[in-house]
């Protein structure tokens, strides 16, 4: 990350998913298993580089992947996890059996022992899937999962986006909808589709986080990923979900708000090449110039283009 541009592009969290967990001592404390020798000294060096630590956690007594989990231990582990210096926790609902509400107060405990040190702001990430959006932004939950693992898939992207789209409402500069990591870089999808992955999550607002290995990604993935206009939009300081304002068969209109101007995001999601023009009077907005972000091109509205099967074009306002 810090040799690759991403770091500099704005990416700054390392984050450890399930697998990471030991076993508990005769206090109670979690430890990190063999591989992971000493969680500080590696806080320490990811800080010590710029970087944030994450971490994973899950409400049951295992992980998915039968790691230990916090159920009991909510406090304790929140506190380990500050000593560590972590800056990041998910924590899932691996091998959680009971009700609903019972998960949320589990939740809200996690939250409150990670608010203990306010100086030291942690980022809590949950994947509960009932609904979260409409509790989680109440309980000081950063990221709510919105839909189950992403599968690498374009159809599975899509589908995601449309459950995203309804759901603007809820996010805000503390809180947001979490449709899953980027896939791009992990071969399932071509270079036009993973476009409008970034597209996508840019326009939606989402936390992004790269599920590619880094030490084998393209340098063609590797510039969608760091294409600065699409973090611009997505970090921009409105922290606005974009709303899609038009759905026709084929093609979808999104726009969202920006600090200075909109963007605009085109999608074609069908099997054949389509044109589309951009007005901004049909869109409602004030703007004479766009900068399209995947060809670097500066264009006069309205703007006329084609769109390639399951591609996008990608537009920011002058």
């Amino acid at each position: 990350m810090l040799a690759n541009g991403m770091h500099q592009a704005g990416y700054d969290y390392v984050n450890l998913d399930d697998g990471w967990q030991g076993e508990r001592d005769s206090q109670g404390v979690l430890h990190a298993n063999a591989n992971f020798p000493d969680m500080q000294d590696l806080a320490t060096y990811l800080h010590a580089r710029g970087l944030k630590f994450g971490i994973y956690t899950t409400m049951g007594p295992k992980g998915c992947n039968g790691f230990t989990g916090s159920l009991g231990y909510e406090e304790q582990d929140a506190q380990t996890f500050i000593t560590w210096g972590v800056d990041f926790v998910k924590y899932d609902a691996c091998n959680y059996h009971s009700s609903d509400v019972g998960a949320w107060l589990l939740i809200r405990k996690m939250a409150e022992a990670l608010r203990v040190h306010e100086a030291h702001p942690i980022v809590l990430s949950i994947v509960l899937l009932q609904s979260p959006w409409k509790l989680a932004p109440k309980l000081s939950v950063n990221m709510w999962r919105i839909q189950v693992d992403a599968t690498n898939t374009y159809e599975n992207m899509m589908q995601i986006a449309d459950s995203d789209a309804g759901l603007a409402p809820y996010a805000r500069k503390t809180g947001w909808n979490d449709p899953d990591m980027l896939q791009v870089g992990r071969g399932g999808m071509n270079t036009e589709e993973y476009r409008t992955h970034m597209t996508l999550w840019a326009m939606l607002g989402a936390p992004l986080l790269a599920a590619a290995d880094l030490k084998t990604i393209s340098s063609a993935d590797l510039a969608i990923l760091t294409d600065p206009t699409a973090i611009s939009i997505n970090q921009d300081t409105t922290t606005l979900q974009a709303k899609r304002v038009s759905h026709t068969p084929g093609l979808d209109v999104w726009l969202k708000p920006l600090s200075s101007g909109w963007a605009v995001a085109v999608v074609n999601r069908s099997e054949q090449a389509m044109t589309y023009q951009v007005d901004p009077q049909k869109l409602s907005i004030t703007a004479a110039r766009v900068y399209q972000a995947w060809t670097g091109q500066t264009v006069a509205l309205p703007y006329s283009f084609a769109l390639p099967p399951h591609g996008c074009v990608l537009l920011k306002t002058l």
